[in-house]
């Protein structure tokens, strides 16, 4: 207990020497100074006091004349007075405290795991949608309502758990499995027309055709029934109907092409500039910039990572490219190559065994832009399995 109330009041540590001994000691207790650890060697003495008694040694010292000598100096009192000039240390060190009570308070990494399709980004934008970015203190978490976000916002999401350790948020994921695909064979069905045409070609493995071939047909009209009636015995069969109808299909496809069109073309010059990133701080690491009217910018992000963890510290790299747009008047020619560009776009939409048999191209020009119209007569099954409804009742019967 001395030495706690040593170190808060202050103590110091001397010698005294010369004069006379006993004059000195009784001098000090008169005055009421307290010696502790009192010691004598050879006509020296050695003691230690608190702060405020050694300021009242000084007399007594003068007046038995011994000489004071102090060997050391301990306690919060001495440790202050070091300090005390250097404002700077302790507003650091309040300022240090602050922002780390500050910072654990939030979040600062935001990590996604067991994602394969959903990419990490896309849930972080959920988040940010919803309130929750790096820099959000922990108390606005809402588990229920983000898990609600989550699965509203990306339905591939089968089950996610949100967690917090420390300043990191991990958002564990599981994905939807699609169920595979299979032929179900006791699925009764019919056979219908995907698009309208004239059948070239009908080919009937199961079921009871209602057309023949040379007819025209209508998208959605039956084709092959699934359903076969017994006239005998009263009563209907069903069955899987299964069919390749192969028939000439007439396609129309517009393609409006703008007389002028805006082109973007790199000049050559490009800027390079870092960033440093604290927590949602950024601090340029540049004087100057680029002063581009129109860019393509891009942005590399090196993050410290320590131990396999992303830190929210890092620099950001980036880099500029100017761009600079002019206005192209476009001519007929050079609109049909754009036409001719959509339009094998388009094709690419047919059915792997569709074969294009005619293409015919037409164009009109009007006040602002180019209309190419396509015309195509493709050769395609047409043939499309429908599930018979009611299907439980229609047995029962």
């Amino acid at each position: 207990m001395r030495s706690f109330l040593f170190y808060i009041l202050g103590s110091i540590y001397f010698k005294a020497q010369g004069g006379f001994s006993e004059r000195f000691l009784n001098l000090c207790h008169v005055k009421g100074v307290k010696l502790f650890d009192l010691t004598e060697k050879e006509g020296v003495l050695f003691a230690r006091t608190s702060l405020s008694s050694f300021r009242k040694i000084r007399l007594c010292a003068r007046r038995s004349g011994m000489r004071i000598k102090i060997l050391e100096k301990k306690g919060l009192p001495f440790v202050y007075a070091r300090f005390s000039k250097r404002v700077g240390l302790f507003a650091g060190i309040a300022a240090s405290c602050f922002l780390l009570f500050f910072y654990s308070r939030s979040i600062w990494s935001i990590e996604v795991e067991g994602n394969q399709a959903v990419s990490a980004a896309q849930i972080k934008q959920v988040l940010a949608q919803n309130g929750i970015r790096e820099g959000t203190l922990k108390n606005k978490l809402d588990n229920d309502a983000l898990s609600f976000a989550l699965y509203e916002g990306i339905p591939e999401i089968a089950w996610l758990n949100l967690g917090v350790d420390g300043s990191r948020l991990t958002v564990n994921i599981r994905e939807v499995v699609e169920k595979p695909a299979y032929e179900d064979e006791k699925q009764y069905c019919n056979i219908v027309a995907r698009a309208g045409g004239v059948i070239d070609t009908l080919r009937v493995y199961a079921g009871e055709s209602l057309v023949h071939e040379g007819d025209g047909v209508y998208e959605g009209q039956l084709l092959v029934s699934g359903v076969q009636h017994h006239e005998a015995a009263k009563k209907n069969s069903f069955h899987k109907a299964k069919a390749d109808i192969f028939a000439y299909v007439e396609v129309q496809q517009q393609f409006s092409i703008p007389k002028t069109y805006r082109k973007t073309a790199f000049t050559g010059r490009e800027a390079h500039y870092k960033v440093l990133r604290l927590f949602r701080l950024r601090v340029p690491l540049y004087l100057f910039t680029d002063r581009f009217a129109e860019k393509e910018l891009s942005c590399i992000q090196k993050p410290l990572v320590i131990r396999g963890k992303e830190l929210p510290l890092g620099i950001e790299e980036y880099a500029a490219k100017e761009q600079r747009s002019t206005k192209q008047a476009v001519d007929r020619e050079t609109a049909a190559v754009f036409a001719r560009t959509k339009a094998a776009k388009f094709e690419k939409t047919f059915a792997p065994d569709t074969r294009i048999k005619q293409r015919k191209i037409d164009c009109k020009e009007k006040k602002d832009a180019f209309v190419f119209t396509y015309s195509y007569t493709l050769y395609e099954n047409i043939a499309v399995s429908v599930p018979i409804e009611m299907q439980a009742d229609a047995q029962k019967d």
